[in-house]
C-alpha cells in the first residue's frame, strides 16, 4: 500500500468527519477542526470538489472584505443500502434503508415474510440498486455470528452456513459489510448517548431466541477473537440449548437473565447496561438489579436502563460504521 495514498484517504475521513453535520465550512475552519494544514485541507478539497463530494461557493462572512470560499458536503454524492433480517414473536422481517452520506434517510422498506434466504435479500437489493446509482456499500446487519463473510449460529435457519457478504460482493461489486445485530445497535447508542471515556453493554432479551449483548470500551466494539464476545446465550446453564430457549419466555426467563448480567457485569464491569427485547421492561429493573446484587457488590453495579425500541441506533451503528470503513476498495 502506498503510504502517502494511505494518508491522503485517512485525512479526507477527518474532513469528512468535520462536515458530515451538513455545514458550511472554509478551509481555515475544517484545518482548525481536523488538525491538518490550511495547504493540506486546501488540497484535499479542492479534490473533493473535483470528483463532486463537496461543493463550495464565495459568500462574504464578514459585512467588509473580501470574500471566501465555503465547502459543504454534497448530499447527492453517494449512498450507503443499509438491510438488516431479525426473526420477532416468530415472524421474519427484512428491512432495508437507503442513507445519504449526511444520514439522511433517502427510503426505506421493512417486509414480512415467510422465509428470507440468500436469493430473497439479493432481490430486495437489487430493486434498491436498479433505482438508485449511487450506492457505494451495503452494510448488513444479522442475527448470528459472522464467519469470514459467512453466516453461523443464525436465529434465521435458512440462512445457516450462508457466506452472503461474499456472494454479495460478486453480484453488486461494492464493498459489504457484514456484522452481529447487536454490534450495530451498541455502537449506534455509544454513538447518541455514550461517553468517549466509559463502558457500555447492551443486553438484548427476546423471547425463545438466544440471548446477545454487545459492549463498548470506551470507544471500541468488544467482539472478540471469533465474534463471540457477548453471545450469552452460549453460558453453561444446567440444561441444554433447546431447554434454554423454550425457558426463555416471560414466566421462566428471569433466572436466565440474571445469571447473562451477573457474567457481563463480573467480565465486563460496564458502567451502564441499556436492556431491550420482549422478555424485560422497565419494571423488571428493580427486581433484576436486587437479584445482581446477591453476587456483585453495591459499588461495582452498573446503572440499569430500558429501550423498547433499538432500531434507531441499528440504524445509527450501521450509518456510523459505514462512515469509517469508507466505499471504494
Amino acid at each position: 500500500m502506498n503510504d502517502t495514498a494511505a494518508l491522503r484517504r485517512e485525512n479526507k475521513k477527518l474532513i469528512r468527519s468535520v462536515m458530515r453535520d451538513g455545514e458550511e465550512y472554509t478551509k481555515q475552519q475544517i484545518a482548525f477542526r481536523t488538525g491538518l494544514s490550511v495547504s493540506t485541507c486546501n488540497t484535499l478539497l479542492n479534490e473533493m470538489e473535483e470528483d463532486r463530494e463537496v461543493v463550495s461557493e464565495k459568500k462574504k462572512l464578514q459585512e467588509v472584505g473580501r470574500t471566501s470560499a465555503v465547502f459543504r458536503m454534497n448530499e447527492a454524492y453517494e449512498s450507503s443500502l443499509c438491510i438488516w433480517f431479525e426473526i420477532i414473536l416468530g415472524k421474519r422481517r427484512l428491512n432495508t434503508y437507503l442513507l445519504s452520506q449526511l444520514g439522511t434517510v433517502l427510503g426505506k422498506s421493512e417486509e414480512t415474510f415467510d422465509r428470507i434466504d440468500q436469493s430473497r435479500i439479493e432481490e430486495t437489493i437489487r430493486a434498491v440498486f436498479e433505482k438508485n446509482s449511487n450506492i457505494v456499500r451495503i452494510m448488513i446487519g444479522t442475527p448470528s455470528l459472522v464467519d469470514g463473510g459467512v453466516i453461523r449460529h443464525c436465529d434465521i435457519p435458512e440462512l445457516e452456513n450462508v457466506d452472503l457478504q461474499g456472494f454479495l460482493q460478486k453480484q453488486f461489486l461494492v464493498p459489504v459489510h457484514m456484522e452481529n445485530d447487536m454490534h450495530y445497535r451498541a455502537y449506534g447508542y455509544y454513538k447518541a448517548k455514550g461517553r468517549p471515556d466509559g463502558v457500555l453493554t447492551l443486553a438484548n432479551f427476546p423471547a425463545h431466541i438466544l440471548p446477545g449483548t454487545a459492549s463498548i470500551h470506551k470507544g471500541e466494539l468488544i467482539s472478540g477473537y471469533s465474534g463471540l464476545a457477548g453471545m450469552v446465550g452460549f453460558l453453561p446453564f444446567d440444561f441444554d440449548r433447546k431447554r434454554e430457549m423454550e425457558l426463555l419466555d416471560e414466566k421462566n426467563g428471569l433466572p436466565i437473565i440474571i445469571k447473562a448480567v451477573v457474567s457481563v457485569i463480573a467480565v465486563i464491569n460496564p458502567q451502564r447496561i441499556v436492556f431491550t427485547g420482549d422478555l424485560l421492561a422497565e419494571g423488571l429493573l428493580a427486581q433484576l438489579e436486587a437479584e445482581c446484587k446477591k453476587f456483585i457488590p453495591d459499588e461495582h453495579m452498573p446503572e440499569m436502563c430500558y429501550e423498547e425500541d433499538t432500531n434507531p441506533y441499528y440504524l445509527r451503528g450501521m450509518y456510523e460504521k459505514a462512515m469509517e470503513i469508507g466505499g471504494k476498495w
